[in-house]
C-alpha cells in the first residue's frame, strides 16, 4: 500500500524562548520519536501487505495422467486426469488443447476446499498437441497451467517408403495388396443397466453397478479388464475381467460396490484395459448420493410441545416404480413435535419437506414425529417395486481352444435380481444349434446366482471364430446378456 508522509509547516516563533537552540537531551528525544514513527509506518505497511497476500490464494493443478509424450490413435478418447488444490476452493477447471478450450467442469457438489481429482476427455485428432489444464478459485484467480505433449497417430499405421539410398538395392517383390487386419482397441458407452446417475443409497448399502458398453475395435478376450480409474472406487475390487466380446457386440460389466458412510454425492470412474495394460475407450462413471443415517437418539425431554404430535400429510409422487427408478417423498407441516425423522435411512428432517429416493425392492417409509422421548405419531408410504432382473453376464471357459473335435465348451451366466421369486430363461447360440428350451431358477431374496451349460461342436480341420452363446431372461423382465464369444480350432 502507498505510504503518505504528512509534513507540518512550523509557525513563526512568538517568543524568545521558542528561538532558543535545542538542547542535546531534546535532540535525542526527537530522534527517538522519529524512529518510532518510522518503525510504526513500516510495520503497518508489512502487516497490510501480508494480510492482502493471505486473503488472496492462487490455486494449483497437476496432471496425474496420461504422462507427457503419450501416443494415441486418431478418434481415440484421450482421458486427462488432474488434481486441483486451493485452500479457499476451486470453482472451475478447464481442459485446453492447442490454445482451444475443449471442456470446462466444476468440482463435485460435496467439495468445499482442499484437493479433488477430476477426469476430462478429448477426442484425439492426428498430429502433435499441447494439452493443458488450469484451475480457477472463487476469487477468479487462475493457476499456473499444467501441460503435457501428446502425439496422435492416424488410424492406419504408416507404410514404408523408399529412399534414395534404396535405388541401388534389389527392388522388393511386389505382391497383391491384401486387406489390412490391423485394428485398434476401442469402446463406447451404451447404457447404465443398473444404478443410474443420482441414485440414492443408505450409508454402507451394497449394490451391483452394471454398465453396458459396445466394442468398436479389436475383439476382447483373455487379459482384457475393466479397471478403476479415479474418484471413489466404492469397491474392494479394482479390476474385473471383461467377457469375450466380438467387434460390434455389447458387454455388460458388473462391479459389486458399497455406498460410502459419508452422506452426500460420491463419484467414481472406470476404464477398459487391454491385455498389454493399455487403457482405451470411453470412461464409465458411477454417481450416487448417500442419505443421512437415521438418528440413534430421541429427545430426552419435551421442549416446546405437549401431547401427541400431528402429521398433516405424508405421500409419494409414485407408489409403484420399476427397480432403480425414483419417486419423491413429500410431507407437510408437523405440529406439536420437537423431532421428525424418516426411516429407513433418511434420518432427521425438517417439516414440511421432500426427498427423492431410488430403491431396488419394495420399501415402506415411515415418518415419525416425537414430542419428548415417549410420545410419537407415525405415517407410512409403501413403495412397491415388482420383482425384476437387474442384469445378466455370460462368460465362456475357455475362450481360445485348439483341440480334437467335437469339443465341449463350458458356459456360465450370472443373474442378478432385486427380490425373491422365480426367473425363467433360455440359452441362445449364434447359429441356433444350441438353443435351449425355457428353464427356471428360484431366488430366495435379492442377489445373484449362476447358471451353467455346455456346447459340443466342431469338425476336424475347421476353425470357429464367430460363434457365441448368451442367456435370454424371459421373465419376470426381458433381459438379454452379452454374447460370450469363443475361438475353436479343430485338429
Amino acid at each position: 500500500m502507498p505510504v503518505y508522509l504528512i509534513q507540518h509547516r512550523a509557525a513563526k516563533p512568538k517568543s524568545e524562548d521558542s528561538q532558543r537552540p535545542l538542547t542535546q537531551k531534546s535532540r535525542t528525544a526527537a530522534k527517538k520519536v522519529n524512529r518510532f514513527f518510522a518503525l510504526f509506518l513500516l510495520a503497518l505497511f508489512v502487516g497490510t501487505t501480508a494480510c492482502s497476500v493471505l486473503l488472496r490464494t492462487t490455486p494449483s493443478i497437476v496432471i496425474v495422467s496420461p504422462p507427457s509424450g503419450s501416443e494415441f490413435r486418431e478418434g481415440e478418447e484421450v482421458v486427462v486426469e488432474s488434481e486441483a488444490t486451493d485452500s479457499a476452493g476451486v470453482v472451475r477447471v478447464e481442459l485446453v488443447v492447442d490454445d482451444r478450450t475443449v471442456q470446462t467442469d466444476t468440482p463435485p457438489s460435496a467439495y468445499t476446499q482442499g484437493s479433488f481429482t477430476l477426469t476430462q476427455t478429448w477426442q484425439a485428432t492426428p498430429g502433435k498437441h499441447i494439452v493443458l489444464v488450469r484451475a480457477y478459485n472463487a476469487a477468479g484467480t487462475v493457476s499456473n497451467p499444467a501441460a503435457i505433449s501428446v502425439t496422435v497417430l492416424q488410424g492406419a499405421p504408416p507404410t514404408a517408403t523408399a529412399t534414395l539410398a534404396d535405388a541401388t538395392s534389389v527392388p522388393p517383390t511386389v505382391s497383391p495388396t491384401a486387406p489390412s487386419n490391423v485394428c485398434t482397441d476401442s469402446a463406447v458407452f451404451v447404457a447404465d443397466v443398473t444404478v443410474p446417475d443420482g441414485t440414492l443409497w443408505a450409508a454402507g448399502q451394497t449394490y451391483n453397478k452394471i454398465w453396458r458398453v459396445r466394442n468398436t475395435g479389436c475383439p476382447w478376450g483373455a487379459g482384457y479388464q475393466l479397471v478403476f480409474a479415479s474418484g471413489e472406487a466404492m469397491s474392494t475390487t479394482r479390476a474385473i475381467p471383461v467377457p469375450n466380446t466380438a467387434s460390434g457386440a455389447t458387454a455388460d460389466l458388473l462391479v459389486a460396490m458399497t455406498a460410502p458412510t459419508a452422506p452426500g454425492a460420491h463419484n467414481g470412474t472406470w476404464r477398459l484395459r487391454n491385455a498389454s495394460g493399455v487403457l482405451f475407450g470411453t470412461i464409465v462413471t458411477v454417481k450416487i448420493n448417500v442419505l443421512g443415517q437415521a438418528s440413534a437418539t430421541k429427545p430426552s425431554a419435551p421442549t416446546a410441545c405437549s401431547g401427541t404430535p400431528v402429521i398433516s400429510s405424508f405421500t409419494a409422487s409414485q407408489t409403484i416404480i420399476t427397480a432403480l427408478s425414483s419417486t419423491t417423498l413429500r410431507w407437510g407441516p408437523v405440529t406439536n413435535a420437537d423431532w421428525v425423522e424418516i426411516n429407513p435411512d433418511i434420518g432427521g428432517v425438517a417439516a414440511p419437506g421432500s426427498v427423492t429416493v431410488a430403491v431396488t425392492a419394495t420399501t415402506t417409509y415411515t415418518l415419525v414425529a416425537f414430542c419428548g422421548p415417549s410420545t410419537s405419531t407415525t405415517a407410512q408410504v409403501r413403495i412397491l417395486v415388482p420383482f425384476a432382473v437387474l442384469g445378466s453376464v455370460t462368460t465362456a471357459n475357455p475362450t481360445d481352444i485348439t483341440s480334437t473335435c467335437p469339443k465341449t465348451i463350458d458356459f456360465s451366466a450370472t443373474i442378478t435380481v432385486n427380490d425373491a421369486g422365480p426367473v425363467t430363461y433360455k440359452w441362445e447360440s449364434s447359429d441356433g444349434s444350441n438353443n435351449s428350451s425355457p428353464m427356471s431358477i428360484t431366488f430366495g431374496g435379492a442377489g445373484s446366482q449362476t447358471v451353467n451349460t455346455t456346447w459340443t461342436l466342431g469338425t476336424s480341420g475347421k476353425t470357429y471364430s464367430d460363434n457365441w452363446l448368451r442367456l435370454h431372461i424371459l421373465s419376470p423382465t426381458d433381459v438379454i446378456s452379452n454374447n460370450a464369444t469363443f475361438t475353436l480350432r479343430c485338429n
